[in-house]
């Protein structure tokens, strides 16, 4: 039902999804497409981004739950625990949800985490280093780890600029589309510096 892609790095955190939202289940080789300009990703303020995908009305009832909160004050390590708790109480079709924040953390150090139904949203969190890239994807139909060995990483080696990583971003999304139909390629992109 989407794809969504992240980047972090040392000094900013870059995500891009697409735009498709199909009926689940797909019950043939041509999903029956609810939208096609949904962005699937969500700058909660200056320091956090949140991207999804699987089950898009859980997902945005789970991320919504941010908004009981001053988002103008919430820490990204807090965000993550509010997630992690809605989301165990919301019902998810068989797709399921994958929860991707990124951006600078309660220190100031950039972070990525992963949560997602199949694990019970048990987060799963990684520092940027120095010299490395962060990189994560999710993805409801397909699997993502060969898009990203094949797409993104070798590119990763070559980046020199944000526009850089939102081509190779979009190039991935653009392969995962024509491997599968519950995947655009209306690009949305958001990125914390």
């Amino acid at each position: 039902m989407s794809a969504i892609l992240a980047v972090c790095g040392e000094a900013f955190c870059a995500m891009v999804s697409d735009g498709r939202m199909v009926e689940e289940p797909i019950l043939n080789a041509k999903p029956r497409i609810i939208a096609e300009d949904l962005p699937k990703l969500r700058k909660i303020n200056k320091n956090f981004l949140v991207g999804f995908a699987g089950d898009t009305l859980a997902a945005v009832q789970i991320v919504n739950a941010l908004d009981e909160y001053d988002t103008r004050y919430l820490t990204l390590e807090k965000a993550v625990r509010v997630l992690a708790e809605k989301a165990r109480t919301v019902s998810v079709l068989p797709v399921g949800v994958r929860l991707l924040v990124g951006g600078r953390g309660r220190k100031g150090n950039f972070l990525l985490t992963s949560l997602g139904s199949e694990d019970n949203y048990l987060p799963q969190t990684q520092e940027a280093r120095p010299g490395a890239y962060l990189i994560e994807g999710a993805c409801s139909h397909t699997e993502i780890a060969p898009f990203l060995e094949q797409k993104v990483k070798p590119e990763a080696a070559s980046w020199q600029s944000l526009d850089d990583i939102a081509k190779t971003l979009d190039g991935c999304i653009a392969a995962i589309a024509e491997a599968d139909r519950s995947v655009n390629t209306r690009y949305y992109r958001e990125i914390i510096l």
